[in-house]
C-alpha cells in the first residue's frame, strides 16, 4: 500500500500554479491534504485554473523575473516544499524573443532558488525541465540522466540551462535539497491550447467539425498529466525525506505504448465520439524530427514511479471530461478524476 500522508498538512508553494499543469498539481496537493500556495502570471481567460479553481490559501500573481517580489512570497508562505513550473514551456517564441524565454526559464528558476538559499531553514524544491535538454544525436536510445545535454532553438536550450542550475544550486550548496523532472509533454482534461494536438481535436469533434491533420506518420510521445505529477509528488517526498542522494535528476517518461503516431492517437480519440470527422492535409516533403525516448528506470527503482494509465486509457479519461465538463462543474470534475487516479495510486492498477 502506499503511502499518502507524507503531504497531509504540508505547506507547498506551486510556482506557475495557474497552468495546465499546475492548476492539476494544486488539485493533487489538497486532495492529499496540503496546504497550497501559489505564485504565477494571472490566468489566461478561460483556462483550466480560472473555471476549475482548485483550493489554494492564497497567492501572488506575478512574474518570476520579479526576484524581489519571489523572495517576499517564500518569506511569507514559509513552504515547506516548493514545485517550479513556472516557465516558458512552448518552442514557440524561440526565434522571436529568445531573450525573454532565456529570462523567464533561467533566470526565473535562479531568482526561486537564490529566495530559497536565502531563506532560514531547508525547504526542498523539485525544478521541472524537460526531455527536450538531452541531445538529439542518441540514435534512437532512450535518454538516461546522465545523457549529453545537447539544443539547437532558445527554447530546449533554456530547459537545459534550468536543469543544469538546478544542480548547481543541489552542489554548490550543501544545505539545499534541489531536483530536476524531466518529462515529456504530457495530455489530459483541462488543457484547452489548441495549437496542440489533443485540445484542437477535442474541440472539433465536440463542435462536429471536420478535423484537419499533418503528418499521420509522425510518431510523437503521449503521456497522462496525473502520471506525470504523481512522479514530481513522489520525487517531493523523497527529497524531503533525504531518501535519495548523489544525482538528483529524474525522467519521467511515457509506457511504451505511450509513443504512437498522429494517425493512431486521431483514430482512438475519434472512436470517444459519434460521427468524429478527420482528414489528412497533404504537406508535400517534410523531415520527420527525431522523437526523444526517455529511459525512466531510474524513477522506478528509487521512488516507485510508473505510469499507471494506458495511452487508451488517457484518452478515454480525456475525452470524457471535456464532454462532461459542457454541462457540469468543472472543478468538480478535477476533484473527481484526482481521487480515482489516488484509488488507482493504492491499487497500482490503471482506470480499466
Amino acid at each position: 500500500m502506499v503511502d499518502l500522508a507524507f503531504y497531509r498538512g504540508k505547506r507547498v508553494l506551486v510556482t506557475g500554479h495557474t497552468g495546465f499543469k499546475g492548476t492539476w498539481l494544486c488539485w493533487m496537493l489538497s486532495s492529499l491534504g496540503a496546504e497550497v500556495f501559489g505564485y504565477a502570471l494571472p490566468p489566461q481567460a478561460d483556462c483550466l485554473y480560472q473555471k476549475g479553481k482548485p483550493p489554494v490559501s492564497a497567492e501572488v500573481m506575478a512574474d518570476v523575473r520579479n526576484s524581489a517580489e519571489l523572495e517576499r512570497a517564500v518569506t511569507r508562505f514559509e513552504p515547506e516544499l516548493v514545485f517550479h513550473l513556472a516557465a516558458h514551456s512552448y518552442i514557440d517564441g524561440s526565434y522571436d524573443f529568445p531573450k525573454d524565454i532565456f529570462d523567464i526559464n533561467l533566470m526565473g528558476t535562479v531568482n526561486l532558488l537564490e529566495a530559497i538559499r536565502k531563506a532560514d531553514r531547508r525547504i526542498p524544491a523539485v525544478v521541472v525541465t524537460s526531455d527536450k535538454c538531452y541531445t538529439q544525436k542518441l540514435a534512437g536510445k532512450p535518454c538516461q540522466e546522465a545523457d549529453p545535454f545537447g539544443a539547437a532553438e532558445a527554447y530546449s536550450t533554456s530547459k537545459a540551462c534550468q536543469d543544469l542550475a538546478a544542480q548547481c544550486y543541489q552542489l554548490s550548496f550543501p544545505g539545499m535539497a534541489v531536483a530536476a523532472a524531466r518529462a515529456s509533454n504530457t495530455i489530459g482534461g483541462g488543457d484547452f491550447n489548441r495549437s496542440r494536438l489533443i485540445p484542437y481535436l477535442l474541440d472539433c469533434f465536440i463542435q462536429g467539425e471536420p478535423a484537419n491533420l499533418r503528418n499521420p506518420h509522425h510518431v510523437r510521445p503521449w503521456q497522462y498529466v496525473l502520471d506525470v505529477l504523481w512522479g514530481y509528488l513522489l520525487l517531493g517526498k523523497a527529497l524531503a525525506e533525504s531518501s535519495i542522494s548523489g544525482e538528483t535528476s529524474y525522467n519521467f517518461g511515457p509506457a511504451p505504448d505511450g509513443f504512437q503516431t498522429v494517425g493512431e492517437v486521431a483514430e482512438q480519440l475519434a472512436e470517444q465520439f459519434h460521427n468524429a470527422q478527420y482528414r489528412w492535409q497533404s504537406t508535400g516533403r517534410s523531415s520527420e524530427t527525431e522523437i526523444l525516448r526517455l529511459d525512466s528506470g531510474k524513477a522506478f527503482r528509487e521512488l516507485g514511479w510508473h505510469p499507471l494509465y494506458s495511452l487508451r486509457e488517457t484518452l478515454i479519461q480525456t475525452a470524457d471530461f471535456h464532454k462532461r465538463m459542457q454541462t457540469g462543474s468543472l472543478a468538480q470534475l478535477c476533484q473527481e478524476y484526482v481521487q480515482q487516479y489516488i484509488d488507482c495510486v493504492q491499487t497500482g492498477k490503471g482506470a480499466s
